[in-house]
């Protein structure tokens, strides 16, 4: 399940329905998010969110920031124990939807109200939180761009943040859209440095994610082209693909 790229994240949640309503959330997101680079252009996040994967890196380095955030006791006294978990799970899904429901190449500027409205409407998501508690967490969502809420190409103005909670959620999201602070990653980085020889590479996200990259080729190779000319492809992935296209 796609899910499990965010199993560490997930824990951090303690209420056992909550943490069911984010995992299932997770899963349903489309393929893109396991993807896209968390910034269509390249200027706006640090490097360790961009090219392939990006966006969950980024996503993982916010609710890093998070998980921190909430041990310090002036802000666990701010939250109750429900709000909590929904912090966690706003900010786990509050790019889901980053590229809209077409999948197109770039950031949609109205991708906060489109999630939002996904995650308290979603019918594959009914029944297993409160709907008390969904709202919340669409409320996370639907202003976490804080007060970068317009954009000269759409009419949507987005939601500021207002509650402790948008702001907390808020907070989270531009932490980890900072150029100069760098999330580790050395878990994932060592995981995909083992990657082996071509013909050993094994996909890691998207439709093919777990079959063998040369599989794929055989049998998909316009993909592998697709990956080439739209997709930051890092190493060894990149230099793999070049390899099988010639």
């Amino acid at each position: 399940m796609k899910s499990e790229l965010f199993s560490r994240e997930l824990d951090t949640i303690s209420d056992r329905s909550i943490r069911t309503f984010a995992q299932t959330a997770l899963d349903l997101l489309p393929d893109y998010f396991y993807t896209v680079p968390a910034s269509s252009t390249g200027k706006y996040h640090p490097a360790y969110a961009l090219g392939d994967g990006g966006l969950v890196r980024h996503t993982k380095a916010a609710a890093r920031f998070a998980a921190h955030l909430l041990t310090l006791e002036q802000n666990r006294q701010q939250f109750t124990p429900t709000e909590r978990d929904c912090i966690i799970t706003a900010i786990l899904l509050h790019d889901g939807w980053k590229h809209g429901k077409s999948g197109g190449g770039y950031t949609i500027h109205e991708h906060p109200s489109i999630c939002a409205l996904w995650v308290k409407n979603e019918a594959k998501l009914s029944g297993i939180i409160p709907q008390e508690s969904r709202d919340l967490i669409a409320s996370g969502i639907a202003s976490h761009m804080g007060e970068w809420n317009y954009s000269n190409r759409s009419d949507v103005v987005l939601e500021k943040p207002v509650t402790e909670l948008q702001k907390f959620v808020h907070m989270c999201d531009y932490l980890a859209s900072r150029k100069d602070i760098e999330v580790a990653f050395s878990n994932e980085q060592e995981a995909a440095a083992k990657a082996g020889t071509l013909e050993e590479y094994v996909m890691s996200f998207g439709k093919y994610r777990g079959q063998l990259l040369v599989d794929v080729f055989r049998t998909n190779r316009g993909y592998v082209e697709w990956m080439q000319g739209n997709m930051t492809l890092r190493e060894p992935l990149k230099t793999y693909v070049a390899q099988l296209l010639g």
